[in-house]
């Protein structure tokens, strides 16, 4: 019959630890190796929703809205949507000009063309607006300075009005005439 050699507790708990060691610093790296490829995969290019100072003071934060884009002179700008009234009545409320990048801005959309009339109460960022027709024929340009009362009227029916960052439209060449292009996923798109 053969026996085992007698070996210790204390010997056998050694040998177990050993081998546990063996194979946990492995796993451990693996798993911090792991953990920082999905941290870096999911960290985006752009401000986080959380980082941004205006979440503090809207009501609909802007990561909160729908996105589209505009088309106008070959220049595709990246939208956020104001689509009812109470998102219209908030706008560019209280975002800065460092989180609206160049090639973005809001676009409001109506359920028909009518006179319209912004101000920049709350509206710390100075903005270009173009409002457009049904057809997407800008009828009227402003630039319009932060913080005042002033109205800026659309001068003619319009059923959009496209705000940016001011001097953007004139960067891009843009003027009374021009058309812009706005997909018809936007009429389709709820709040």
């Amino acid at each position: 019959m053969h026996r085992a050699p007698f070996t210790s507790t204390a010997a056998r708990l050694e040998t177990v630890q050993r081998r546990i060691c063996d194979w946990i610093a492995p796993l451990a790296c693996a798993l911090a190796m792991l953990s920082g490829c999905i941290a870096s995969s999911t960290r985006s290019t752009s401000q986080p929703a959380s980082d941004r100072a205006s979440n503090k003071s809207r009501e609909f934060p802007l990561d909160s809205l729908p996105t589209s884009t505009v088309t106008v002179n070959g220049h595709v700008l990246r939208v956020w949507l104001a689509l009812d009234v109470p998102r219209q009545s908030e706008g560019l409320m209280f975002v800065p000009s460092s989180e609206i990048d160049d090639d973005q801005g809001m676009l409001f959309v109506f359920p028909d063309e009518r006179m319209l009339g912004f101000w920049m109460l709350n509206t710390i960022a100075p903005l270009d607006i173009a409002y457009a027709r049904f057809d997407g024929t800008i009828v009227k340009i402003w630039q319009m300075p932060p913080q005042t009362l002033q109205t800026f009227p659309s001068i003619e029916p319009a059923m959009f009005a496209l705000e940016l960052k001011q001097g953007t439209l004139a960067r891009l060449g843009v003027k009374e005439g021009d058309r812009l292009t706005i997909p018809s996923d936007v009429f389709k798109t709820t709040p």
